[in-house]
């Protein structure tokens, strides 16, 4: 076996090692740089050895020996990588993603499914709310293809809402996307995108998970997905988002990450603008064009790839036009506005006439 296979196997195992982390594993790391480079010692240390030369706790010291002497775990995930056709990708390798690496605590692992080049390419996160709506929808519409146009890998986490809108819009554009998965690739989540993942694979584009290839979505995998989301993009832009939510999350790991950061303005009274509006006033650029995030990142707009304005959020002063800011039923709309059922056909019919809003397939009355 190669130095090089044998430290990204090393790596690997250590990485499966519950309750080793990034930062264990970056003090073995620098420990193993400093005498030599040479992996293999990894597996005659015991942990006084550990403890003191790499400064790690003892119990820590402990469980990284107890753990590298189960060679079976080992076995069985490169197994599982070989059967999955996974690309296993360490911090070593030079298909490792220049900008993650530079990240505070980057993942000693990356597995992948797809076109590993893409980690070699400029990108732009674009996440946003689970609960992303039509003007979600056509602001992605609108700016997705025109980045695609000027050569950005587009970034997402692959959930539903916001996140699968851009998937898909980068897809329709003909464009390569990034998912990073808050979950092992053999458990995708959400389980209903999988049929979108196998597509994004299919079309040049790439699965990414920092977590064992079993390892299942929990509350704790999704902070770390985040942070690879910031890490991997030159600028992230975020499309709604409540003030409490991961996209907003995601956007706070790249203010630290020193990442530009973008957000679409929206409604003052639409709780997934309130996100966007409190990274605002932390310093996030309102952008309103691809134009404006282009110039963040101080790309000069070329005449020949035509640019659009992003919609302005509907501020129009119609109670029931601000109501089908989410799809509304007929009775939701009746207990929203207190009208008559008569009054409310009237309004809802001129309303369509002025094309202000329309039943969207399932029969409930939506924004245009």
């Amino acid at each position: 076996m190669s130095q090089t296979s044998c430290s990204k196997n090393i790596l690997l195992h250590l990485s499966l090692i519950e309750g080793i982390g990034p930062a264990t594993i970056q003090k073995i790391s620098s420990f193993i740089e400093r005498i030599g480079g040479d992996w293999s010692l990894m597996y005659t240390f015991n942990g006084q050895d550990l403890h003191r030369q790499c400064q790690l706790h003892a119990n820590v010291a402990q469980k990284v020996v107890t753990g590298l002497a189960d060679i079976q775990l080992l076995e069985q995930e490169l197994a599982l990588i070989e059967k999955n056709n996974v690309t296993l990708i360490t911090m070593q390798d030079d298909h490792y993603s220049a900008l993650l690496k530079h990240i505070y605590l980057p993942p000693p692992i990356l597995y992948l499914h797809g076109n590993r080049a893409l980690l070699q390419q400029k990108s732009i996160a674009v996440i946003g709310s689970r609960e992303a709506n039509r003007y979600a929808q056509k602001v992605v519409d609108t700016v997705v293809p025109e980045l695609v146009a000027y050569g950005y890998t587009i970034v997402s986490g692959g959930a539903i809402g916001a996140d699968s809108m851009a998937h898909y819009a980068t897809l329709q554009s003909q464009g390569e996307t990034i998912v990073v998965l808050g979950s092992g690739l053999l458990e995708p989540y959400p389980v209903r995108n999988k049929k979108l993942f196998e597509t994004i694979v299919a079309q040049n584009g790439a699965i990414l998970s920092p977590f064992p290839l079993g390892m299942r979505a929990n509350e704790g995998t999704f902070p770390a997905r985040n942070r690879i989301i910031a890490g991997l993009s030159q600028a992230v832009l975020v499309i709604q988002a409540a003030v409490k939510s991961g996209a907003r999350i995601t956007a706070q790991f790249a203010l630290d990450q020193g990442r530009e950061v973008a957000v679409i303005p929206g409604d003052i009274f639409d709780p997934l603008s309130a996100g966007c509006h409190q990274l605002a006033r932390q310093g996030a650029a309102i952008v309103s064009s691809t134009a404006d995030i282009l110039e963040l990142l101080g790309v000069t707009v070329e005449q020949q790839v035509q640019l659009s304005t992003i919609p302005a959020a509907l501020t129009h002063d119609d109670p029931i036009v601000q109501a089908c800011n989410l799809p509304q039923s007929f009775d939701q709309l009746l207990i929203a506005t207190q009208l008559s059922p008569s009054e409310l056909q009237e309004r809802l019919f001129n309303l369509t006439l002025e094309g202000h809003i329309e039943q969207n397939a399932a029969g409930l009355w939506v924004i245009c």
